[in-house]
């Protein structure tokens, strides 16, 4: 990690999709002042699961896992952050430590903003409370269709509808279809599946097989979204 100079949060081109698009003007140039931006490789971490927060984080570019260990050391994907989105909010306004670990998965610009500064500013923002507490309703809504996924749907059905998650929000057109431009092992696809390793592979191999995905290494390219969405519904196209 590097520092990256001081780019104001009024030009950030993705502060409109995070969790500080509706801050005024002198909130802004508040928040601007309190911040600072830095840079980080691929895989470097950001906080640790168990640490104590000291601020929040905020994806000014890059995109970065957020994971729990398990007592048998495997690494488990709750989310994925993109340009935009806050992270650590939620482990400062319940007081906890955090419950996650994030690792940068592609060359990121990460912005931080403290404990005081944010606080200061919350105290002053309902625009921002709402924000936040819109924010937190979606990723509990999210949890919840992603618990009601992983009791109804086959493994099957689950892993087309990782590829179809992760292809709507991380997706780049391209000659034919769409590429997933998101650098994530077969055991991540697994994991965000609720499956193993192996039954992701060969779901995956399957896929390639009739023509739905093209894999090339880490990347997939989605050749037919609707068949893969009849997978998920489990009907036959």
């Amino acid at each position: 990690m590097f520092h990256c100079g001081s780019k104001s949060c009024e030009s950030c081109e993705s502060r409109d999709q995070g969790v500080f698009k509706e801050l005024s003007p002198a909130e802004l140039a508040l928040l601007s002042r309190c911040k600072t931006s830095n840079h980080y490789k691929k895989k470097q971490v950001i906080f640790y699961e168990g640490n104590a927060p000291y601020g929040v984080h905020c994806v000014r570019k890059g995109k970065i896992k957020l994971f729990r260990t398990t007592p048998q050391g495997r690494e488990q994907i709750v989310r994925l952050v993109s340009s935009g989105e806050a992270m650590g909010f939620k482990a400062l306004l319940s007081s906890d430590n955090y419950s996650l670990t994030a690792e940068v998965l592609e060359d990121s610009e990460i912005c931080f903003v403290d404990k005081k500064a944010f606080f200061e500013i919350l105290d002053h923002s309902p625009k921002l409370a709402r924000t936040l507490l819109e924010t937190l309703a979606d990723e509990v809504k999210s949890q919840e269709k992603t618990i009601c996924s992983f009791s109804q749907k086959s493994v099957r059905e689950r892993v087309a509808e990782t590829v179809l998650m992760l292809n709507e929000k991380y997706g780049s057109r391209a000659e034919g279809g769409s590429t997933i431009t998101i650098p994530l092992k077969r055991e991540d696809i697994a994991t965000l599946s609720g499956t193993v390793l192996e039954s992701a592979v060969r779901y995956l191999s399957e896929f390639k097989k009739d023509g739905m995905i093209e894999l090339k290494g880490r990347e997939i390219i989605v050749r037919n979204s609707e068949r893969l969405l009849a997978v998920t519904q489990n009907k036959l196209l």
